[in-house]
């Protein structure tokens, strides 16, 4: 048995409509599929956008050492 989502009464799973308000279970669950797929997408861009930026904090931090390096370099040869 479920809840149904239209008019709350109890009905059997079986049914992919309510009997007593006719309210479709089977847009119900594709409605939920498509959720947990946008959320799973969503999750996997904001993991992506968080490697993309923690890759290029290395990066600056390489650049930022080697530009010290040359600045130091530089002072000793003048």
């Amino acid at each position: 048995m479920c809840i149904c989502g239209g008019c709350g009464k109890l009905i059997d799973k079986r049914f992919y409509y309510c009997p007593w308000c006719g309210y479709s279970r089977v847009q119900k669950e594709e409605d939920d599929s498509a959720k947990l797929r946008y959320a799973e997408f969503k999750e996997k861009q904001f993991q992506k956008r968080y490697n993309q930026i923690e890759k290029m904090e290395e990066q600056l931090d390489s650049l930022e050492h080697e530009l010290s390096i040359l600045v130091l370099s530089a002072e000793m040869h003048k």
